[in-house]
């Protein structure tokens, strides 16, 4: 079954965010609440009127699945969106953990520190 999250901007900061159950946004995409195919226009109206009260910026639907460590987009797009840049896992946000694990077991870089 096809699932959707509502994204944004955040006016105040620019960050990515996700339309939660309760209403409100979080920069944290399993916080987001999921709509079927079916419910996905109801959630752009909210996008929408969201965008009205100048709360966030740019409202649409991006499709995500269920995976290992919880909600994760489809889009290559929206997971860097979501998570952080693509070039390698240890600059990806702390708090998404496995987002770029290389199925061909390349181990993150450490820096040393001075």
């Amino acid at each position: 079954m096809e699932r959707f999250v509502i994204t944004a901007n955040d006016l105040r900061n620019g960050q990515a965010v996700y339309l939660t159950a309760a209403g409100d946004w979080s920069c944290c995409l399993d916080d987001a609440r999921t709509f079927t195919l079916d419910e996905r226009a109801d959630g752009l109206a909210l996008g929408r009127q969201a965008e009205d009260l100048q709360r966030v910026v740019g409202a649409y639907e991006i499709e995500v699945e269920e995976g290992d460590f919880g909600l994760r987009p489809v889009r290559l797009r929206e997971r860097i969106r979501a998570f952080g840049p693509s070039t390698h896992a240890d600059f990806a946000r702390a708090d998404a953990p496995g987002h770029l694990n290389h199925a061909d077991g390349v181990e993150p870089v450490r820096f040393s520190e001075r």
